[in-house]
């Protein structure tokens, strides 16, 4: 059984399938809670009787509905954020710039992106092909279970790595007036652990790893096999032993 399971979801089209029938059930599952709601809307409205079950299968489709919006916005705003962002490389802008008012309207249209289409999808097949429209080179394998990713074009993820759940991936920052946009380059096997923080010009080497919780600076650099941590909540006297410790 955990043969076939692995199978399963290491297969793209097998995965995507057994998504839609997973997505098919929670749609089920918040018809059936959205109907207590739904008669108090429609109360006094002699559809119910008799129709009960026609009634449910309406408030069923609208969730499929949902779904469908969900698949069509991914594809859609992926295009939108490729054309928006055509043109725009890494460097040092300043505010009032063309540059940099190109990138606020695209930047608008993603924050709709995250919280209405990418926080629904993370962890699924759709979440990549998103990033792949919108300009991110995504490798084989590739595991996103975050909807914190910015600037995607600029953003390259090698085979086999995994992205952990509210990992905050960044391709921009604001300093002295100034917008920067530098490229995120996460090597092949890389683990990205869950709310860690990446800015622009982060580098991780093949089967490095970032911690959870772990902040990388710009232009942080990870060697091949590294991991970075942040140390965890301890006595601030500890802290600056292990910090001067020369081994």
């Amino acid at each position: 059984m955990r043969n076939f399971i692995d199978r399963l979801l290491r297969n793209p089209v097998s995965f995507e399938l057994t998504s839609i029938f997973v997505y098919l059930f929670y749609c089920a599952v918040f018809a059936a809670a959205a109907i207590p709601s739904a008669l108090l809307i429609f109360w006094g409205v002699r559809f119910l009787d008799g129709r009960l079950l026609l009634f449910f299968l309406f408030i069923f489709i609208c969730f499929v509905s949902f779904y469908i919006f969900l698949v069509f916005g991914a594809v859609l705003a992926g295009f939108a954020e490729r054309l928006l962002t055509l043109g725009i490389k890494p460097g040092v802008y300043p505010v009032g710039s063309p540059v940099f008012f190109k990138w606020l309207v695209y930047s608008g249209l993603h924050l709709w992106t995250v919280n209405l289409i990418l926080n629904f999808i993370r962890g699924n097949n759709w979440i990549k092909i998103y990033l792949r429209i919108s300009g991110a080179k995504v490798g084989k394998g590739v595991f996103v279970n975050s909807k914190d990713i910015y600037d995607g074009y600029l953003l390259e993820i090698g085979d086999h790595v995994l992205v952990g759940g509210e990992a905050f991936i960044n391709c921009h920052l604001f300093e002295n007036g100034n917008l920067i946009l530098g490229k995120i380059i996460l090597g092949e096997g890389t683990v990205v652990g869950a709310k860690a923080y990446l800015t622009p010009g982060t580098f991780t080497g093949k089967k490095s790893a970032v911690g959870m919780n772990t902040y990388l600076r710009r232009n942080t650099d990870i060697s091949d096999g590294e991991m970075l941590i942040t140390m965890p909540g301890m006595n601030i006297r500890e802290i600056i032993k292990l910090t001067r410790n020369k081994k």
